[in-house]
C-alpha cells in the first residue's frame, strides 16, 4: 500500500537550500569589495593575503582562521596559494 505525503502551501513552497557562497580563487586571483566593520573572511582553503583600506597592516589568513574587518572600506583579497576558497560573512 502507498501513502502520499501532502505538505501544507506554506511548507510546499519553501526551497531546498541556499546556494553555495564559497568563493574559489585561482592562483593569484584578487578580489576586491567594500565591506562593512565587522565583516568576517572565513577560508575554508588555502592562504589568502588581504588589505583594508585606512590599515597600514597586511594579513595572512589560511584555512580554518577568520579574519574580522575592522572598519568599513575597499578590502582587497588575493590567493597566496594555487586555490584558495573562503566565505564573506
Amino acid at each position: 500500500m502507498e501513502h502520499a505525503l501532502t505538505l501544507p502551501p506554506s511548507l510546499a513552497r519553501r526551497t531546498a537550500e541556499a546556494p553555495d557562497n564559497v568563493l574559489r580563487l585561482s592562483p593569484q586571483a584578487t578580489f576586491a569589495r567594500q565591506l562593512p566593520a565587522g565583516a568576517r573572511i572565513a577560508v575554508q582553503a588555502g592562504c589568502v593575503w588581504l588589505t583594508q583600506a585606512g590599515d597600514s597592516n597586511d594579513y595572512f589568513v589560511s584555512a580554518g582562521e577568520v579574519h574580522v574587518v575592522t572598519r568599513s572600506g575597499r578590502v582587497v583579497i588575493e590567493s597566496f596559494t594555487p586555490q584558495a576558497a573562503m566565505r564573506v560573512l
